[in-house]
């Protein structure tokens, strides 16, 4: 695991705020001394993180002012190159551990034996996938598809498979990001295995706790992803995020792909 400065740390948790949407475009950064206080770091610290994000363009800053959050814009110089459709992928991941979250808690307190084996072949199955050098894209969307299927309630898993194309697109955007980095690979496969663990041992609360850890990991490593990968598979992978994530319903459920084919005849 990379060695990051306090600054560095600062650096990373403004840029999520930005990226994330918290902090929106022309909005002011809280004070040196406010930032100072809710992180716990000195001013100097402050200012060099504000110095860090401003040489990305993500901050513009002038004389007596508190800086202000630029536009995230794909392609320019001094930008970080995310492309828009992110913040259509971060919310997409929202809503899926909401929805996910208490799929895990119901597929917990039902599961049977049979069941929960399907989910730990799933498990292992990602895992042996990413031993490969594989990305385990199938895998993983067949690991949440067994928990829809575990909470014996059918409309889980008719539910789950709707979004079926825009969650393949999603997990590939977020593994090949992890893919990069040693530390982001061992967060998924723990978080995958605390799931897991849960519903094994029959622990609702535990169980929607850790689909929420889990998912809000892969934000924040998306959010951390650098340069090199929006430019690179990254840009690709999310275009076609958004291009599956427009489409992906009706493509993937019968009923609706034959009403819009019908509408366009």
């Amino acid at each position: 695991m990379l060695h990051q400065s306090r600054s560095d740390q600062l650096a990373e948790a403004l840029r999520a705020r930005i990226l994330g949407g918290e902090l929106q475009v022309g909005a002011q950064l809280p004070s040196e001394q406010m930032i100072a206080t809710q992180y716990q770091v000195s001013r100097t610290v402050v200012r060099e993180a504000v110095a860090r994000l401003k040489s990305e363009g993500l901050l513009r800053t002038s004389q007596g002012r508190a800086a202000t959050v630029l536009a995230v814009t794909l392609g320019s110089d001094r930008s970080l190159s995310v492309p828009q459709s992110i913040k259509g992928l971060l919310g997409f991941l929202e809503v899926r551990r909401a929805i996910e979250a208490e799929m895990a808690g119901l597929a917990a307190e039902r599961r049977t034996a049979s069941q929960c084996r399907a989910i730990r072949k799933a498990l292992f199955a990602i895992e042996d996938r990413m031993r490969e050098g594989g990305d385990g894209v199938q895998e993983d969307l067949e690991f949440h598809l067994a928990i829809g299927r575990a909470t014996s309630n059918a409309y889980w898993g008719q539910f789950v498979q709707m979004f079926a194309g825009p969650m393949r697109s999603a997990i590939r955007v977020t593994r090949a990001n992890e893919a990069r980095r040693e530390d982001f690979a061992a967060s998924v496969v723990k978080e995958h295995r605390q799931i897991y663990e849960a519903i094994e041992a029959a622990s609702p609360d535990e169980a929607r706790a850790a689909v929420k850890v889990h998912l809000e990991g892969a934000a924040q490593r998306l959010l951390k992803a650098d340069r090199d990968f929006w430019k690179s598979e990254g840009e690709h992978l999310a275009r076609d995020w958004l291009q599956v994530s427009e489409m992906g319903i009706a493509r993937d459920v019968p009923e609706l792909r034959a009403r819009r084919t019908s509408k366009r005849a």
